[in-house]
């Protein structure tokens, strides 16, 4: 980000995302505010204002944007697709709402890029077909048909109003600073440290694809950087088995961590297979870190938990 040096405003900055993006951005001394429900990560300088308060405040909303920022990075949102399932009103005010406030104030405070965190969940289930960012909009939950709805208001203040909208899809991010979250690479590495198994949905052949939180930070970096518009895949564009990646983390940990086969969850999707080639193309973004790469780097955090 040569040459970047405009305040940035950051949602859900006390995060595993959000984190890894401020520190990213104080690294190129580029100023930062900070909102999170949660409080502020104690690591933050002097260069990062931060803001504790829910969203969903008006005040809170306001006090962000006062202090003028030139661009959003949008990561807060309500992301369990089981708890949407549950509560889709509240997912609704928790993602749609919320992210039209900071549109509609962003288009009138002299903001130039708005990128935000989207999910592959918008095309539904493809089955084992290649995703791909044109895709149909096909969501089949409550969380993904939100996200397709932000998606939606992103393109509209693009074509209205001439802000630079991205819609960044995520994979399954993985790395450092995951230690309080329960998706699978911290249930494995927990595991492994414990001496313990863990439990595998069905046969454990179903595909995912992980991408590090390094090369997600990089692509929300060139989104800022390029003042990109449109949607964009970020992932590591190579799908491995759940037992593969078991195998991996069997490997960098020497654990033995034997599997636990249980009956699949209703809805569980045999593959995420991701093209990212078109992400390079249009945005520039080329994942650089490996599974193996990034599971030793991953359970090295762990150990010094």
């Amino acid at each position: 980000m040569d040459g970047y040096d405009d305040r940035v405003l950051v949602t859900g900055a006390s995060g595993f995302i959000g984190r890894a993006v401020v520190a990213a951005l104080r690294q190129r001394d580029i100023p930062v505010t900070a909102v999170d429900r949660n409080p502020p990560d104690p690591s933050w300088d002097a260069g990062v204002t931060a803001i504790t308060g829910d969203l969903a405040d008006q005040e809170v909303c306001i006090a962000a944007f006062e202090t003028r920022p030139r661009a959003v990075v949008h990561l807060a949102a309500m992301t369990s697709v089981l708890r949407s399932v549950d509560a889709p009103m509240k997912t609704f005010a928790e993602n749609v709402t919320i992210t039209q406030v900071l549109l509609e104030l962003s288009r009138g405070s002299g903001v130039g890029s708005f990128v935000m965190a989207s999910t592959n969940a918008v095309v539904g289930n493809v089955g084992t077909e290649t995703i791909t960012a044109d895709l149909p909009l096909r969501p089949l939950t409550p969380y993904g048909g939100t996200k397709a709805a932000c998606e939606m208001l992103l393109s509209a203040y693009s074509g209205s109003y001439g802000l630079a909208t991205a819609a960044l899809r995520f994979t399954n991010v993985y790395g450092p600073g995951m230690a309080h979250k329960d998706s699978f690479v911290p249930r494995m590495m927990r595991a492994a440290l414990a001496g313990e198994g863990v439990r595998v949905y069905g046969d454990g052949l179903q595909r995912r694809d992980l991408v590090y939180i390094d090369d997600v930070v990089a692509g929300v970096l060139l989104a800022l950087e390029t003042q990109y518009d449109g949607r964009a895949i970020i992932g590591s564009g190579d799908s491995v088995s759940v037992m593969d990646m078991l195998e991996a983390v069997r490997a960098v940990s020497g654990a033995a961590v034997p599997a636990e086969h249980v009956d699949a969850q209703a809805g569980e999707m045999p593959a995420v297979v991701v093209d990212v080639s078109a992400s390079a193309e249009k945005l520039g973004y080329r994942p650089t870190v490996t599974l193996k790469d990034g599971l030793a780097r991953t359970w090295q955090y762990f150990r010094q938990q």
